[in-house]
């Protein structure tokens, strides 16, 4: 199983990131091949609205979503590990999904079908205050590329690096890493 963790904090070693580095540990432990991407690294252009990927599949533009897109469909499972700002995923989470509409067009559109997701956020407020609006958007955003949710871990931690010193939270992103991964 190859999984692509698509790390959307532009904060490396925070709360986010350390989520999902025990998310891939668990992963790993069932034998699954996992890859971390740092949205914050990568330079991507938002979505232009010009339809073009509607016959291709493929956006026309030319960044570095073009590698990221052969990694999507490479992947069996796709991690969204974002923070919650205002309510919502970080602009770098943001930025990269909306550029994945064109991934439900053309020939893209059947390779994607049926590959499950996992959403990992961590925010400031209790996750039931704080990720109904996330959740709800990765859902329908999720269900509209016709991929299955795998499973979703919501943390409350703010001050980077805090989720260090909870280990049930590492536990649970460890777990929910090895149960995706198991056959």
């Amino acid at each position: 199983m190859k999984i692509l963790a698509l790390a959307g904090s532009p904060r490396k070693r925070g709360n986010t990131d350390l989520l999902l580095d025990a998310f891939i540990a668990g992963a790993k432990s069932k034998g699954a091949e996992a890859a971390k991407v740092y949205l914050n690294d990568l330079e991507v252009r938002g979505c232009q609205a010009c339809y073009a990927c509607k016959k291709t599949g493929r956006c026309k533009q030319k960044d570095d979503m073009t590698k990221l897109y052969d990694e999507l469909l490479a992947a069996d499972v796709w991690v969204f590990a974002t923070p919650v700002y205002w309510w919502g995923p970080s602009a770098q989470t943001k930025l990269a999904l909306d550029r994945m509409f064109c991934l439900c067009h053309g020939p893209s559109r059947m390779a994607v079908r049926g590959k499950k997701a996992v959403i990992i956020t961590a925010s400031e407020d209790l996750p039931r205050k704080a990720t109904p609006h996330l959740l709800g958007m990765f859902r329908e955003s999720l269900a509209y590329l016709d991929l299955e949710l795998a499973g979703e871990l919501t943390v409350r931690a703010y001050t980077k690096g805090e989720v260090a010193k909870n280990p049930a939270a590492l536990k649970k992103a460890h777990g929910l890493g090895a149960r995706v991964s198991s056959p």
